[in-house]
């Protein structure tokens, strides 16, 4: 896919810039800084990097915030691309837009980038928006194993990525396993495989002992008579209770009323009645009361002895009464007593099953954490097991590697002479370069594929920033996915001057014998004085921009 045109839109439809790149060849965009006394206040602001970055977008770059800040949201990138010999019409809008117009049809970003067979992790080994961190990754100073990878693969060293990736996947699986093992033995202090074995045999048969235990218990649980204590149980004994308590009450005092009726009867005897008071009486009557109604003394006694008697036999049959509820009142204690005693067992034999219920979970919990623990110790033989099977395919997987890549050496010492003359072109001195791409002997945490550039002779300033564009160039020369190599002027920051218009020269002649793209942001300070680079450039320019000619032609 290459990039031919890029429009870049106001919001309204303006035409900000209109930009043409050449299909094939190098075209740059040149920073004429014209004040170059005040070239650290303009260069970054120029709009080269955001140029840079616009082009990424129409490769199908996410959305980039850093870059495209919040005054260009809603500005319009239109690009006619080339793909496959067939020319589109892309259109993207910078900001949260969802889809992105292909010959005017909608598609999202995975679609848009399915369809021109983008793949972002090899794009940005050639499509290089900053200073690269790493010889082989432009975002981390460790490239990963997709940096290695793609390495691999836009070398045409294919039948080493399996294995590679194969090496890869046991060493993360090993420290992954390493990592685990830690965590447990940590939690156990620290033991020593022989104590772990130790550890292992004691929970054994503490959860051996528990289980019996649990056995056990549960068989009592099982035996015992049972009435679950419902809510109306609880209320019926608490009836009875009170009922036992009222009749108690009730005895009492029909006994206290039969003392005193019993202590009335023997108070009232006919020996108090013939009392002197009693005669006196008697005496009075023969004066006063007419001979009609007196009566002998013995007619008084006979009448206050009948008078007695009635009374005696009326309160000796309240006495039975009282006698006869007394014993009805005995005979409702003793069973209400019965029925107090019958709940209560009751609740003894529920409280005897809920406490043996209660010991039972406690159990049953102990040997839950008795087996987790000894679920846990068992892993880590089970994790040693499986590092030592981990590590047997990797011995097995180095050992394919090194195998396949013995196939490519041929192939290697192309790339390493190829780098050598590279070296001498980008040196006017005698500068020599050694390039070497080598498996290393099975290791479980060093990864397996080395890729190194070592110098020797007078390299000056820069010689690290020298050897990432090597790197590039090796790529762009030798791959068959990418037809583009896009670099910021970044990547010629620290580099002396006479290295960095021999690497446009470098880089110019290899996009145009290969018939690739390239497109190059630069600085003319970065060139010094050299007015046969600059010339070139800037005939060769896409555009070129200044302090007083920036890219979006405002400051932000």
């Amino acid at each position: 896919m290459r990039i031919l045109n890029l429009k870049i839109k106001s919001p309204e439809g303006k035409i900000i810039r209109d930009i043409d790149f050449a299909e094939n060849g190098v075209s740059f965009i040149y920073g004429d800084i014209k004040e170059p006394e005040n070239k650290g206040a303009t260069i970054n602001s120029l709009g080269k990097s955001l140029l840079i970055k616009m082009i990424d977008y129409i490769y199908g770059s996410n959305e980039d915030s850093s870059i495209m800040k919040p005054e260009l949201e809603n500005y319009v990138l239109e690009a006619i691309v080339k793909f496959q010999n067939i020319k589109y019409f892309i259109r993207r809008i910078i900001g949260e837009s969802p889809v992105i117009l292909v010959n005017e049809k909608e598609k999202t970003l995975t679609e848009y980038r399915d369809f021109f067979s983008i793949e972002r992790s090899l794009y940005s080994k050639q499509l290089l928006t900053k200073k690269k961190a790493s010889e082989l990754s432009q975002n981390v100073q460790h490239p990963a194993k997709n940096d290695y990878i793609d390495f691999l693969r836009m070398l045409e060293i294919n039948n080493l990525v399996e294995p590679v990736s194969d090496i890869y996947d046991s060493q993360d699986s090993i420290d992954d396993l390493k990592k685990s093992k830690k965590q447990i033995i940590s939690f156990y202090g620290g033991i020593t495989p022989k104590q772990l074995d130790e550890e292992i045999y004691f929970v054994d048969k503490e959860i051996k002992k528990l289980a019996k235990e649990l056995e056990i218990l549960s068989e009592k649980i099982k035996s015992i008579e049972i009435s679950d204590v419902q809510q109306n149980i609880i209320e019926e004994y608490s009836n009875f209770s009170d009922k036992l308590k009222s009749t108690k009450k009730r005895i009492e005092a029909e006994k206290t009323e039969k003392k005193r009726l019993n202590s009335f009867i023997d108070s009232s005897n006919k020996s108090d009645i013939k009392s002197d008071h009693i005669l006196i009486l008697f005496e009075r009557t023969q004066y006063e009361l007419p001979d009609m109604v007196k009566r002998t003394i013995e007619e008084v006694e006979a009448f206050h002895d009948k008078v007695y008697e009635e009374r005696k036999d009326y309160l000796t049959g309240k006495i039975n009464n009282l006698d006869e509820n007394i014993n009805a009142l005995e005979n409702d204690i003793t069973s209400v007593s019965f029925e107090l005693d019958r709940l209560g067992k009751i609740i003894s034999a529920n409280q005897v099953y809920q406490d043996s219920v209660a010991i039972y979970e406690k159990y049953s919990l102990d040997l839950q954490n008795l087996k987790y623990r000894e679920g846990e110790l068992s892993q880590v033989k089970n994790i040693d097991d499986t590092i030592k099977k981990e590590d047997d395919k990797l011995t097995e997987n180095f050992s394919k590697a090194k195998e396949v890549f013995s196939r490519y050496e041929q192939l290697i010492n192309k790339y390493r002479e190829y780098i050598d003359e590279l070296t001498k072109k980008i040196y006017d001195s005698e500068v020599f370069s050694f390039f070497n791409v080598e498996i290393i002997k099975k290791h479980t945490k060093h990864r397996p594929v080395k890729v190194e550039i070592a110098m020797r002779g007078d390299t000056g300033e820069g010689k690290n920033e020298v050897k990432k564009n090597l790197i590039d160039y090796l790529l762009f020369e030798f791959n068959n996915l990418i037809e583009i190599l896009i670099q910021d002027s970044a990547c010629f920051n620290g580099i002396d001057p006479r290295q960095v218009n021999n690497m446009i020269g470098v880089v110019s002649e290899i996009s145009a014998r290969i018939n690739k793209q390239a497109i190059i942001a630069v600085n003319k300070y970065q060139l010094a004085n050299y007015t046969e680079s600059i010339n070139f450039i800037v005939e060769h320019s896409a555009i070129i921009l200044s302090e007083n000619e920036k890219l979006m032609k405002f400051d932000f």
